[in-house]
């Protein structure tokens, strides 16, 4: 069982081996206060209570003596208090998924829902079972996608740095000795960007920094979203990985959802919450109003360039057999593993392109040196 490791406890304790934490004050079912909607979770910690909560509910433990022990053996007070708002909901009468929805930052509402759904059916335990599995799952190809950039970014920092070197250290070195002499274009090329790299590489460095914050904040508003997710989607590799990664999320949740209970047009509009793509987002929205009007959700996937065909017949045959929730749940499994194989393959073009990038920067500034003093040597 996995430990919650923060800050130590400051609190006085209760008792031989327990530990006592101020908790917030019971709130009334989906009213949250404020002291409430500050309490936070970071998605690690979340994760770690979530598991071990299904491990206690799994093992018969009622909710409130589960939420009551992980609380007394939480050594962080944060932890501790949102624990104990939970705790003390549930033995004022409310459900588990009202107390979670009066602290949205601790507990999305995607997960609130999930738990609200378990609840109704009677089986909080498998559903809490797979929302773990569900997040282990995501936060592993979350790692394997940053696992797979982090090698490129290396290398290009890494370039970066050679190229900075040479240009403002081993560059200005041969100036003197080429200067007066006919070079050849590389060398003149290069010289030119040696003499601009000493006169203006502060500025170009602090227009670069800034250049790459205003990107960011350009791609983190609606329009720049938009402009980034076309330009994905229409990139000749990049794009299938893209698509793989948001179909795979969303269609796990989705899946997720309808196993647990959640009626269509609702499992759509957290579908529509957690794709990253403004156009999956879209998509899903269509989608969930169509299905609200009595539609289906083949109307708006049939024949939509998001979606492959395979993905069109598993709809299709989900719905016409009321097996959505089935067919969503191994439909996502599949482009997990697809998922995982485009990343592979996206590694495998990568890695030789920043040594073949990273060498020519070389051999370039390696040519444009040596080109003169062999003409030299011969004269």
């Amino acid at each position: 069982m996995k430990v919650l490791e923060t800050r130590p406890n400051a609190a006085a304790a209760a008792g031989p081996g327990a530990a006592r934490h101020e908790v917030p004050a019971p709130v009334a079912a989906g009213h949250p206060t404020g002291e409430s909607r500050r309490l936070r979770l970071s998605t690690a910690e979340r994760f770690a209570l979530l598991e071990q909560f299904a491990t206690l509910i799994d093992s018969g433990i009622q909710i409130a003596s589960a939420l009551q022990s992980m609380r007394q053996q939480s050594p962080d007070p944060r932890i501790a208090g949102v624990l104990g708002a939970l705790e003390q909901g549930v033995v004022a009468g409310s459900p588990l998924s009202a107390a979670m929805a009066s602290m949205p930052r601790a507990f999305p509402p995607l997960l609130t829902q999930m738990v609200r759904a378990g609840e109704a059916s009677g089986d909080l335990a498998g559903m809490l079972r797979r929302t773990v599995e569900s997040m282990e799952l995501e936060a592993t190809m979350r790692g394997k996608l940053q696992s797979a950039l982090i090698y490129p970014s290396v290398m290009l920092v890494m370039t970066l740095g050679v190229v900075v070197f040479l240009l403002t250290y081993i560059v200005p070195k041969f100036e003197k000795l080429f200067r007066g002499k006919q070079l050849p274009l590389p060398t003149r090329i290069l010289m030119a960007l040696g003499e601009g790299a000493q006169a203006y590489g502060l500025y170009a460095l602090a227009g670069l920094v800034v250049l790459l914050v205003g990107a960011v904040l350009f791609l983190r508003t609606p329009r720049g979203g938009r402009l980034f997710d076309g330009f994905v989607l229409g990139a000749p590799v990049l794009r299938r990985v893209y698509r793989t990664a948001v179909i795979a999320r969303c269609v796990r949740t989705l899946g997720l959802l309808l196993q647990t209970g959640v009626p269509l047009h609702a499992a759509l509009e957290h579908t529509q919450e957690v794709a990253v793509s403004p156009s999956y987002r879209s998509l899903w929205q269509r989608a969930r109003h169509n299905v609200t009007n009595g539609g289906s959700l083949l109307d708006v996937i049939r024949n939509s360039p998001l979606f492959d065909p395979t993905f069109e017949q598993l709809v299709a045959a989900g719905e016409a057999t009321a097996t959505l929730d089935k067919v969503m749940t191994k439909a996502a499994a599949q482009y997990t593993k697809e998922l995982e194989r485009r990343l592979r393959d996206l590694m495998t073009l990568i890695e030789p392109a920043m040594v073949v990038l990273m060498g020519g920067v070389v051999g370039f500034v390696a040519m444009s040196i040596m080109l003169p003093i062999f003409r030299m040597s011969r004269g």
